[in-house]
């Protein structure tokens, strides 16, 4: 009996396709407070004498549009996450962005950090790049200036550099094992006797990924495991594996699972896995930091200009503003 694809690798997939496009959206996340004002039109918060712009929150819906419809399709807007539309999810996601980024460049300014002349450099480069790779008819719904760009792009390069300068304080280790990550093989049903019977095949010499291609939905069989993503009991059989080994049948939610070890280490992704989870802990460490700066201030809020603003209905425009700043400015 064959069993849904998705219901193998469900505590997987859901997990990343999130996280693929949302790694520059919640840089800066974290909680706030905030007021409604008599902001103008195109304000959309104020802290401090910093402002984010209407026209700088349109140029981050494009991109999250984009990004999330390229890797989901169109239709993703239609979908809930977590009991919430999933365009007001994403629309919260950058308005936390927005305020995070006032708030960085407000700590910048109490601790003097500025941009250096190289990077001023860049942010002028980057700011270029974006205009000129503009539609007339974008620059038109943007009403956006070069010197706009140019400001916009202070703010990130700003608090791009304060967020580094702040995590190279933290002392964080991440052991070689928890950032291990495996290939295997499994084969998995609703039906113990049917993965039973497989086993019994592989013991007497058949292929197990023959048979493996045979009884999971749609022929895939094999999968790149790493500490966290499936169910603890599944981990744990399937990290204790050595390369070549086979497991016993075993039960997890319901379906029964043969897993094959094809590598216990695979050492480059490891080395990237172990890159990803420091990093992971340093966004972890550096949200609490955070959070607790912003609790003291209040920000000046344009709920009615945000209330208008969707990124389901917002424009893609011809010019991406995190490619480019990943270009010129990322670290």
């Amino acid at each position: 009996m064959k069993t849904n694809k998705k219901r193998v690798i469900a505590l997987v997939s859901a997990a990343v396709l999130v996280a693929a496009c949302l790694i520059f959206m919640i840089f800066f996340n974290g909680h706030f407070v905030y007021i409604s004002t008599g902001l103008n039109s195109n304000t959309i918060l104020k802290l401090d004498g910093i402002t984010m712009t209407k026209t700088e929150a349109k140029i981050l819906m494009s991109d999250a549009r984009s990004q999330y419809e390229e890797l989901l399709g169109e239709d993703i807007w239609n979908e809930t996450i977590d009991g919430e539309s999933f365009y007001s999810y994403v629309n919260d996601q950058i308005k936390v962005k927005l305020i995070r980024v006032a708030m960085l460049n407000k700590l910048a300014k109490e601790r003097g950090v500025v941009l250096s002349r190289d990077e001023e450099n860049n942010v002028e480069a980057a700011a270029a790049e974006y205009y000129n790779n503009l539609s007339d008819d974008d620059k038109k719904q943007l009403d956006v200036s070069l010197e706009d760009l140019e400001e916009m792009y202070t703010k990130f390069a700003i608090a791009n550099k304060l967020y580094e300068d702040i995590i190279s304080e933290y002392d964080i280790e991440v052991s070689y094992d928890d950032a291990r990550v495996i290939d295997i093989q499994y084969i998995v049903s609703d039906s113990k006797e049917e993965v039973e019977n497989a086993y019994n095949s592989i013991q007497s010499g058949s292929s197990f990924f023959a048979l493996a291609k045979e009884i999971n939905d749609d022929g895939n069989y094999e999968m790149e495991l790493k500490k966290g993503e499936m169910d603890q009991t599944f981990e744990d059989i399937a990290f204790n594996l050595s390369t070549g080994d086979m497991s016993e049948v075993f039960e997890v939610n319901g379906l029964y699972y043969l897993i094959r070890c094809t590598s216990d280490n695979d050492k480059t992704k490891t080395e990237v896995n172990k890159t990803t989870i420091l990093e992971s802990k340093q966004l972890e460490q550096f949200n609490e930091y955070m959070n607790e700066y912003e609790s003291k201030y209040y920000v000046d809020f344009n709920t009615g200009v945000w209330a208008k603003l969707s990124v389901r209905s917002n424009s893609i425009y011809s010019s991406n503003f995190e490619s480019i700043f990943n270009s010129y400015l990322s670290n």
